[in-house]
C-alpha cells in the first residue's frame, strides 16, 4: 500500500512538472547537499569580544582569573572593556563581589582614564548598598580604598561604615584582619569605640587561651592600634605586656624587639602605669 502511494505521488509530482515546464527537487536524493559546503561563508568569530556581552557570571569568572595570576601583563585594550564592563555592572554585584572586583584592579593597577577608574564607582555602590557585608568583604575593601581613592573625607566616610558594618560580622573576621582594620581607621582619621571593644574582646580571648600561640608582632601591632584609637582597657594591656615578655624569652632578631618596645610605647601614649610591664622592659634592656 505504501508502495502504490510513493508511485502515485511521483507521478503527480511528475505529470505536474511537464505541465508547468519545470522541475522539482526532493529531500531525498543523496546529492543534495554534496556541494553546498563549498558555498559557506564562515564568519570570524571575536571570541576576544565576548566580555562586552558578557553576564555576571562570566564576569566574575574573568575577574577571578585575573586575580590569579597576578604576574600577567594584559593588554591595555583589556582593561578598558574590563572597566567599562564593571563600571555598567556595578548595580548588580553583591559586596563581595565588589571586593572581587577591586582586588582584581588594586592587584594590576592598570594605567587608565579617569572615566573608566572603577573606585569611584566601586566606593559609591558600597556607601549605596543595603546588603549584608561579610567579613572578607570588609577585610579587601578596607585595605584597598584607602589607597585607591583619592579624597580623604571620602575614605573616612567608608572606613566608618566598615566599622558599624564589622560589628555585625566579627566572628568573620580574623584577629590579624581585625586589627588591621582598626590601623585603618586610625590612619583615616575615624575612632570607633565600639568596634575597639569588640576587638579587644576577641584578642583577649586569644590571648587567654592556652591553644593559640601569641605572635609578637601582631602583639605589638594590635597596642599600637588601639593607642592611636585612645582605647584603654587595663586588662587587654595588662595581657598584651605579659605575653610579650614570654614571647620575648629566649628572642634577640630585631623585629621582636622592635614589637615589644611598640606594646610598651603604647602604654605611654595612654598614660598606663601597670607594674606586669616591668618584665617587658627588662627583656628588652637585657636583648
Amino acid at each position: 500500500m505504501a508502495t502504490g502511494f510513493q508511485g502515485l505521488l511521483s507521478r503527480g509530482l511528475l505529470s505536474a512538472s511537464s505541465r508547468l515546464g519545470r522541475s522539482f527537487a526532493t529531500t531525498e536524493t543523496p546529492f543534495l547537499y554534496r556541494f553546498k559546503a563549498k558555498r559557506l561563508k564562515w564568519k570570524k568569530r571575536h571570541y576576544n569580544e565576548v566580555l562586552i556581552m558578557a553576564d555576571r557570571r562570566k564576569l566574575l569568572e574573568t575577574l577571578q582569573e585575573v586575580i590569579d595570576a597576578p604576574g600577567k601583563q594584559f593588554p591595555k585594550p583589556f582593561w578598558e572593556v574590563l572597566s567599562k564592563r564593571c563600571i555598567k555592572s556595578m548595580h548588580l554585584l553583591e559586596p563581595l563581589e565588589l571586593a572581587i572586583v577591586a582586588r582584581a584592579f588594586d592587584v594590576h593597577q592598570p594605567e587608565l582614564r579617569k572615566d573608566m577608574d572603577v573606585f569611584p564607582s566601586l566606593a559609591a555602590q558600597v556607601r549605596d548598598s543595603r546588603s549584608f557585608v561579610p567579613g572578607m568583604a570588609i577585610i579587601a575593601l578596607s585595605e584597598i580604598f584607602p589607597r585607591r581613592l583619592r579624597h580623604k573625607e571620602e575614605v573616612a566616610e567608608l572606613m566608618k561604615l566598615f566599622a558599624r558594618r564589622a560589628a555585625n560580622c566579627m566572628w568573620e573576621i580574623p584577629v590579624d584582619a581585625a586589627v588591621s582594620l582598626i590601623e585603618e581607621l586610625a590612619a583615616s582619621g575615624v575612632k570607633d569605640a565600639a568596634l575597639c571593644r569588640r576587638v579587644a574582646k576577641k584578642l583577649q580571648i586569644r590571648l587567654t587561651s592556652d591553644l593559640w600561640e601569641p605572635n609578637l608582632g601582631l602583639l605589638g601591632q594590635a597596642a599600637a592600634a588601639l593607642a592611636a584609637q585612645d582605647f584603654r582597657d587595663v586588662e587587654l594591656f595588662r595581657s598584651l605586656v605579659e605575653s610579650a615578655a614570654r614571647c620575648l624569652e629566649g628572642s634577640d632578631g630585631s623585629a621582636d624587639r622592635a614589637s615589644g618596645r611598640a606594646v610598651l610605647d603604647s602604654l605611654e601614649v595612654l598614660k598606663l602605669e601597670l607594674p606586669e610591664a616591668e618584665p617587658l622592659r627588662k627583656a628588652l634592656e637585657v636583648t
